[in-house]
């Protein structure tokens, strides 16, 4: 009998606008126009035929009709970004320096006030990537997501603690791709590459 084969391809949103060095976090800032050229580009490495997700913050939808014009994408709340609490919206800088007594040599379980840390992130999405490829098992599924979430699908899928799923680059609009395959009613997962960015002439 044939596996049951589960293709995800992640894609992290577009650059958004007036927020470099602030915890934006689930502030629903505008993305950043794409370039028509990087669109194309990308849209030829997306499946034809797919499960599209998004989360519920407006620049993941942006992204994802830049990608495919016409697509509805499910929205899905647990991909959403890192809840920043009481820092969202402040600048990194300005953080630091008003909390140098937390751990920031493991930032992976600093958690904001009123917020989540990434190891939070890391129960929140894999539970959710766990459900989603049970729900859609044997399609393909391009999720236009964040860079914590997308961290975070890598960790689950290899068994990665928090510390080390967050050493994970994911650039604005680049693409990685997980694999899930039921072999036995056991998921093993795969992944076929990680942070790969387009080039265009």
């Amino acid at each position: 009998m044939a596996a049951t084969r589960t293709d995800w391809t992640w894609i992290r949103h577009a650059p958004v606008q007036g927020q470099e060095s602030r915890y934006y976090g689930q502030l629903d800032v505008a993305a950043e126009p794409v370039n028509p050229a990087v669109a194309a580009a990308l849209s030829r490495r997306i499946p034809a035929a797919a499960v599209w997700m998004v989360s519920p913050l407006m620049r993941t939808r942006q992204t994802a009709l830049a990608l495919k014009q016409g697509v509805d994408p499910i929205e899905i709340p647990d991909l959403t970004d890192q809840n920043c609490g009481l820092w969202q919206g402040r600048g990194h800088n300005d953080v630091y320096a008003a909390n140098r007594g937390l751990d920031w040599n493991n930032p992976a379980e600093i958690r904001p006030p009123e917020g989540e840390s990434f190891a939070d992130i890391m129960v929140r999405v894999s539970g959710a990537v766990e459900r989603l490829t049970a729900h859609y098992a044997g399609h393909s599924i391009v999720a236009v997501s964040h860079i914590g979430s997308i961290r975070a699908a890598i960790g689950f899928a290899l068994g990665l603690d928090p510390a080390t799923a967050m050493r994970i680059d994911i650039a604005p609009l680049s693409l990685t791709r997980l694999t899930c395959r039921i072999v036995d009613g056991v998921p093993v997962w795969s992944v076929g590459c990680i942070n790969f960015e387009v080039s265009v002439a």
